[in-house]
């Protein structure tokens, strides 16, 4: 029986097909009177990558390799002596090189790059996108606008707030891309990278990390041009391929072999602060850290076919994705002090979900789809909306709690209710009819722009308040959060053990991630609530999860990831937190 063994091409190969690269660049910068050594150093390079065994081998017979000419194979001899070309290291210093790779953005030919180096003053990349950012470029005549706007996508410069994708929407579309790229014939390995796999809450482009083999790029690279998801090509190179989707998002391959795949993926994974105080440390220990892996002074390649390798080279722990931020974090790793992240399979229920009895996805459809989709799940609290049913629908809705729980035959359903928090701090019902739900979540609804610290902390007070929920009111891009004195409220939620909702909506994603470390810090217990208003909206979970993860949360911060027999003990520490300050309420 065959069987297809992946195999790296071989490092000789790669680093003078590599330089071949370049010196074709180089060439093509020039112009159209050097196309013969254009021609014949792009071939050599593709050669060299599709050849099976190190090119060492035919140092002394050089001529049964096929593609290369004298020129060039009297390069190879030098590179294998030597370890350089001294013909490349002269043509860097004669050409833009830094430049070089615009050649492979869409429209882009050599009197562009040429413009931009010699009439421009432009000599390296910071350089340029310091002028796209000062609108230096605006009024070059030779420069249209559509090539401007290529330009910014290939540098990552289109990014406004207003064609930034929710957290959601962006996993929704990214992993229907990586579910295509991963079909294609070649592809050995594919991820997410990006801001979309730290779990920012707003994704301006997509990142996606694929692991191919010098020889299979030119072929998936066909096919991925073809897929019917995109609506334009920004640029196409031998490593990386960006283009627009149909919904204006721009997504950025980046292709790399066996043993770089984990650098490239860390690399393209970011963030920025993170790489550079990464790349510090390593430098610090006598190593390079790049897209291509973890070399030691001598150049040796040390680690890069997984982060982990990484992580352990430089002697810190891994750092999960969602904590890579600050660059604070690495000083963390390097004590092993970073917490046990949450998990989605620790989470034992849903503590906020608002369905509808009169739509279509009714509680006890809900609840029987929650119980095959999460088989983890031991309760979901179904909340009533207390703003919007008078006492009767109230008793009404709790009333077909229990039929439905008595139809399963548990107690799957908890009695919830959301409930207003007037601007006296009070709850909008009356503490007897408070009293008779399982969890109550108070919220402010009105007077949201203004100073809301005293309500909240005087709601903190109130008996039967459980949770603060939707605890900023704000709506991303749409309503900014509310004036909150956050260090006095984590104080007074720790103090009558009440606890802070993740709100897990893709529009709120409340508590904002550095709040919810700080409430961990002063030991605020939190509650991750979907807030589902259908079925579907039961997922949303995991981006309340994510957010926890984003705020150090370890499992024994979140109430959710309690058996239900530990929510109730946890209730019984707010009476007796509150009898203490001797606060009553009626």
């Amino acid at each position: 029986m065959y069987i297809d063994v992946y195999q790296p091409s071989p490092p000789n190969n790669v680093a003078i097909a590599d330089i071949f690269h370049h010196m074709a660049a180089c060439y093509r910068y020039m112009g159209k009177d050097h196309y013969d050594q254009v021609q014949a150093y792009d071939r050599a390079a593709t050669c060299l990558r599709r050849l099976p065994v190190d090119i060492e081998v035919f140092r002394s017979r050089l001529r049964e390799v096929t593609g290369l000419t004298d020129v060039i194979r009297g390069e190879i001899m030098e590179y294998l002596e030597a370890g350089c070309i001294q013909h490349y290291q002269r043509f860097k210093n004669k050409v833009p090189f830094e430049l070089l790779e615009l050649l492979e953005i869409k429209g882009f030919g050599p009197s562009t790059v040429k413009l931009l180096h010699e009439t421009c003053g432009i000599q390296n990349k910071d350089q340029l996108i310091t002028a796209l950012q000062y609108g230096r470029l605006d009024d070059v005549g030779e420069i249209s606008p559509v090539k401007l706007d290529l330009l910014k996508r290939s540098l990552k410069l289109h990014k406004t707030s207003s064609n930034r994708l929710l957290l959601w929407d962006a996993l929704l579309q990214g992993n229907e891309i990586l579910r295509v790229l991963r079909l294609i014939k070649g592809v050995a390995h594919a991820e997410i990278a990006g801001s979309l796999r730290r779990g920012c809450e707003t994704i301006g482009d997509l990142d996606i990390v694929l692991q191919v083999d010098e020889p299979e790029r030119e072929q998936v690279t066909t096919q991925i041009l073809q897929l019917p998801h995109i609506e334009s090509v920004v640029l196409s190179g031998r490593n990386r391929i960006c283009v627009v989707l149909y919904n204006h998002t721009q997504l950025d391959i980046r292709m790399a072999g066996a043993t770089a795949f984990g650098a490239s993926w860390l690399y393209f994974t970011g963030s920025r602060e993170h790489l550079l105080h990464l790349s510090d440390l390593a430098e610090q220990k006598g190593f390079t850290l790049t897209p291509e892996g973890l070399f030691d002074s001598m150049g040796n390649h040390v680690a890069g076919a997984n982060e982990e390798g990484i992580y352990q080279q430089l002697d810190i722990a891994f750092i999960p994705a969602e904590l890579r931020e600050s660059g604070k974090e690495i000083r963390r790793a390097a004590r092993h002090m970073l917490p046990n992240l949450l998990a989605h399979h620790q989470v034992k229920g849903d503590l906020r979900m608002h369905v509808d009895e009169h739509l279509h996805d009714s509680i006890a459809t809900t609840a029987h789809y929650v119980m095959n989709a999460f088989p983890h799940y031991e309760y979901i609290v179904a909340a009533a909306h207390g703003d919007t049913q008078d006492k009767k629908g109230l008793a009404a809705w709790i009333s077909n709690i229990d039929r439905i729980n008595e139809q399963i035959g548990w107690t799957f359903l908890k009695k919830g209710l959301t409930v207003e928090i007037l601007q006296d701090g009070t709850p909008a019902l009356p503490a007897s009819l408070l009293q008779q739900f399982d969890w109550v979540t108070g919220i402010v609804l009105n007077d949201t722009e203004k100073e809301v610290t005293q309500r909240l902390l005087t709601a903190c007070e109130h008996p039967f308040i459980h949770c603060i929920g939707n605890p900023s009111n704000r709506i991303i891009g749409k309503k900014k959060p509310s004036i909150v004195n956050w260090e006095l409220l984590f104080e007074k939620a720790a103090a009558t053990s009440t606890a802070l909702e993740i709100n897990a909506q893709p529009s709120r994603m409340d508590l904002r991630d550095e709040w919810v470390r700080r409430a961990v810090e002063k030991k605020v217990y939190l509650a991750i609530g979907s807030c589902a208003a259908i079925m579907r909206q039961v997922d949303y979970m995991q981006l309340g999860v994510t957010l926890a993860r984003r705020g150090w949360c370890k499992c024994e911060n979140i109430l959710n990831t309690m058996h239900w027999d530990a929510i109730e003990q946890f209730k019984l520490s707010r009476e007796n937190a509150l009898s203490l300050t001797n606060i009553k309420h009626v």
